[in-house]
C-alpha cells in the first residue's frame, strides 16, 4: 500500500474532483459513513458505547466528523453531542451543510471556546471521543485556542478516535507540539507519512486506513514513492530453493564481526545468517577473541582475523561487516579494501561509524552494492545530522544519505525506514518495545546479509529482513514474552519454515 505526506494526498483529493468528477460531497460523505462503519464493525465489537463526544473543526475533518455525528444519531445513539473547534463553519461549505443535519436532528452543538465549561463537563463523562479538530494541512505548532481543546481532550477518561490524524500531527510535527493522544486513527485512503515519524506514531494508537473509494488510478499512481511495507513482505521476497540444491549454490556470507569484550555480537550475526537459508557462513572474528567465539559456534565456521592477510572476495557472494567490530584504524583500512571490491553486502554498527570516518574525507560511491542498517545515532554520526533531527525527518534525511552513498539505507526503529537511491522507500510500523534489546540489531543485519548472499538485490534484501525480523520478533513475544536477542535466531528459521 502506497504512504503519502500531506501535500500528496491532498494532490489526490484535488485531482478526484478536477480529473474524475468527484464531488467534494461525496467525498465527505463518504469518508464519514465508511469511518462510522469501521468504528461499528471493528472497534466497538463487543464494546458498550456510552456517552459520545465528537469534535469538529471548521475543514474537512471537521466535515468528517459531523456526518459521524449525523449517523450516531440516525442510529439511535441515547447521549451525543457535538463540539464546533473554532467557530462554526460557513453555511455553504461541505461541513456548514453537514452541520445543519446535525442541528436538525437535535444534536446538542457546543462552541469552544465560548462554552468551555460545558464542554469540559461533556469530556469528562466521555466513553468516546471522535477527534476532527484539525487535518494534515496544519503547519507548525497547533495553537490556543485549538491546542487548549486538545488538552482538554487528553485529560478526557474517555477512548479517543483520531479521524484521519491525530489533532497536531502533520508533516512538520516535532516532539513537545500539542497533539491528541488517540487510541485510534482512522486516516482517510491512504496512510500518512506522519503517523508513522517516530515521535508521532506513539499518540497514534492502532492506525486503521479507512477506503473512502478515492479513484484506483490515483492511489496505486506508480509516481508515489513511498510504500507502507507489511511484516509479511518477506513471504513473496524470499526465492524458492531448488529441492536439488547443494550448499554453494545457496550462498556462502563472510562475515566481520567481533572482537574482544563483544563476541556476542559475532556470534549473533553469524547464527542469524545461517539460520537464514544459507547454504554457508565463515566468521572472521579478532584473533584474541577467536577461542571465545570458536567454541560457541558449530555450524559456522570460524577464523581468526589477520589484517595482514590476503582475501579472496571471489570465494563469498556477500560481506556483512561491523557487528561488535571495534573501530580501530585497521579495521577501517579494511573496510575500504572491502568497499573498493566488487562485493556486496551489508555495513552494520561499527562499521557504520567507520564508514563516517571514510565519508568525512571524502562520500564513496558504494555502487548500489551495499545496504546500511544504522540506528538514528550511527546515522546522525554517518551524516553528521543532529540526532533530533533524524528523529523528525527520518524519511527526506535517509533519502538524501541513500542518494549521496548510492546505498540502501535501513533506518532502525519502532518505525523503520528503508530507502533506495532510486528515490523510493518503505516504512514498516514496527511498534514491539521487546525487541529493543541488545543483540536485535545484530540479528538483523545477518538476516539482510543472508538474503544478499542467497541472491537477492540489496533492496529485496533489506525489505526481506526488516519484515522477517518483526514477524520474529511478534512471535518471541508470544513465545518468551521479554526476551534475548538469541531467542530470536532459533525462530528465523522456524518462521521461514512457514
Amino acid at each position: 500500500m502506497k504512504i503519502v505526506s500531506s501535500e500528496v494526498m491532498a494532490r489526490i483529493d484535488g485531482r478526484s474532483r478536477t480529473e474524475f468528477a468527484y464531488p467534494s460531497s461525496t467525498l465527505l460523505e463518504d469518508a464519514g459513513v465508511k469511518a462510522w462503519a469501521s468504528v461499528r464493525r471493528v472497534i466497538w465489537s463487543g464494546r458498550r458505547r456510552g456517552r459520545l463526544v465528537f469534535l469538529a473543526g471548521r475543514g474537512n475533518n471537521g466535515g468528517d466528523a459531523l456526518v459521524m455525528a449525523r449517523q450516531a444519531a440516525v442510529e439511535h445513539s441515547r447521549s451525543l453531542a457535538v463540539v464546533l473547534a473554532g467557530g462554526r463553519p460557513a453555511d455553504d461549505s461541505e461541513p456548514g451543510r453537514m452541520l445543519a443535519m446535525c442541528e436538525a436532528l437535535g444534536i446538542p452543538c457546543l462552541g469552544w471556546p465560548e462554552q468551555s465549561d460545558a464542554v469540559r463537563a461533556r469530556l469528562a463523562e466521555a466513553a468516546w471521543v471522535f477527534d476532527g479538530i484539525a487535518g494534515t494541512g496544519i503547519h507548525g505548532a497547533l495553537r490556543p485556542p485549538l491546542s487548549d481543546l486538545v488538552d482538554a481532550v487528553n485529560a478526557s477518561p474517555g477512548k479517543k478516535i483520531a479521524i484521519d490524524v491525530p489533532s497536531g500531527i502533520g508533516d512538520e510535527y516535532r516532539q513537545g507540539h500539542p497533539a491528541l493522544r488517540a487510541d485510534f486513527t482512522l486516516t482517510m485512503g491512504l496512510p500518512k507519512v506522519c503517523l508513522y515519524l517516530p515521535h508521532a506514531r506513539v499518540l497514534c494508537g492502532r492506525i486503521m486506513v479507512i477506503d473512502v473509494g478515492f479513484p484506483p488510478p490515483l492511489l496505486e499512481d506508480p509516481e508515489i514513492p513511498g510504500e507502507l511495507l507489511r511484516r509479511s513482505a518477506w513471504r513473496k521476497l524470499a526465492p524458492p530453493i531448488a529441492p536439488d540444491t547443494y550448499k554453494n549454490r545457496r550462498g556462502h556470507l563472510a562475515v566481520f564481526a567481533g572482537a574482544r569484550g563483544t563476541t556476542g555480537a559475532a556470534w549473533l550475526s553469524a547464527s542469524a545468517a545461517a539460520r537464514s537459508r544459507l547454504g554457508l557462513v565463515t566468521l572472521f572474528v579478532d584473533a584474541d577473541a577467536y577461542p571465545i567465539v570458536a567454541q560457541k559456534l558449530t555450524s559456522v565456521m570460524c577464523r581468526p582475523w589477520d589484517a595482514s592477510e590476503s582475501w579472496d572476495h571471489a570465494s563469498f557472494s556477500g560481506v556483512l561487516a561491523g557487528p561488535g567490530w571495534g573501530l580501530s584504524q585497521e579495521k577501517e583500512r579494511w573496510l575500504e579494501r572491502l568497499l573498493a571490491q566488487a562485493v556486496m553486502g551489508v555495513i552494520d554498527a561499527d562499521g557504520i561509524t567507520l564508514l563516517g570516518r571514510i565519508a568525512s574525507r571524502a562520500a564513496p560511491d558504494l555502487g548500489g552494492r551495499w545496504v546500511l542498517t544504522p540506528h538514528p545515532g550511527e546515522f546522525s554520526r554517518l551524516t553528521g545530522s543532529p540526532r533530533e533531527d533524524v528523529l523528525a525527518d527520518p524519511v527526506r534525511l535517509s533519502l538524501e544519505a541513500s542518494a549521496r552513498l548510492n546505498a540502501v539505507i535501513a533506518l532502525k526503529g519502532h518505525c523503520t525506514v528503508v530507502a533506495a537511491p532510486s528515490g523510493r522507500y518503505w516504512i514498516l510500523d514496527g511498534a514491539n518495545p521487546a525487541l529493543a534489546t541488545g543483540g536485535s540489531g545484530d540479528v538483523l543485519a545477518g538476516i539482510i546479509a543472508a538474503g544478499i548472499a542467497g541472491g537477492m538485490t540489496p533492496i529485496d534484501a533489506a525489505l526481506f529482513g526488516v519484515s522477517l525480523h518483526a514477524t520474529v520478533g511478534r512471535l518471541a513475544v508470544r513465545h518468551f514474552g521479554w526476551f534475548l536477542a538469541e531467542d530470536l535466531v532459533p525462530l528465523i528459521s522456524r518462521t521461514l519454515s512457514q
